[in-house]
Order: structure tokens, then sequence, then C-alpha cells
């Protein structure tokens, strides 16, 4: 099972997909798309080698009207945003995610924010955190 199928069969659907403008993660958009019904994406230069803060000020600009949002990027900082990010939850989700965010790793994340300018650090509880690894039949 794939990364894409997986977020079809657990529910997961964004109300907007930010994507960088890279051709892998446009690759990674387009075998996503079919298990999603996006109603919005958005192809994003700034995404690219976007910093955590960075990645912190984009997300916070999103219209309030955005239930949930998915980010497509780029490691290391994809990485460290999820870090940044995970100021709570399932204490061995988080111990993981310190560990390794491969590549096509999929962090998942409650947040308690009225809005998405109240976005910072640590406002997030980690409730997801899967890697292909962990889709692979045994």
């Amino acid at each position: 099972m794939a990364i894409a199928e997986h977020c079809a069969q657990t529910g997961i659907q964004p109300g907007l997909v930010l994507c960088s403008s890279s051709v892998r993660t446009r690759a990674t958009l387009a075998l996503l798309i079919p298990y999603l019904s996006v109603p919005r994406i958005q192809i994003e230069r700034g995404l690219y080698l976007a910093s955590v803060r960075d990645l912190f000020a984009r997300v916070s600009e999103v219209d309030d009207d955005t239930a949930s949002i998915m980010v497509i990027g780029h490691n290391d900082d994809l990485h460290e945003f999820a870090m940044a990010l995970a100021g709570g939850g399932d204490a061995a989700l988080r111990q993981r995610l310190d560990t390794k965010f491969p590549t096509g790793a999929l962090a998942s994340f409650d947040l308690d924010i009225p809005t998405w300018r109240q976005l910072a650090p640590g406002a997030g509880a980690l409730v997801g955190l899967t890697t292909p690894k962990d889709l692979r039949c045994p």
C-alpha cells in the first residue's frame, strides 16, 4: 500500500494542499490526487527550500475557512517543521518523529488554534506518523 491509499483508507482529506514547485513534489502530488477529494491545490515556488520559519509563515496565511492542510515539501526543513509543531500527542509517535522522517512520510496533527494566524511552534498534537516502510506488506 502507498501513502496515497493510506490517506484514502484513513479519511485524510485536506481542504488545501500546498505543494512545492519541484518536479519530485509535483510527482508525489500526482500520485495523491486520485485518492484525495481536494478542493484546492496550490503549487508554490516559495516552498522549495523553505525554512521552518518560512513554513510556519506560509501556513499561517491560509484562510480560516480551510479546515485542514497538507504540505508537500522537502526534508530536512519539513522534518524540522513537524518536530517544531509537535507540542503534544502520542509520546511514542513523537519519539519516532524525532528519530527519523524519511522521504514519503506523513505526519498528522490535531491543532488547538482558532485561526491559522495563531499557528506557532508547539501548537500541534502529533496524532499520526506513517512512513512508506510502515505500509509495506510483510
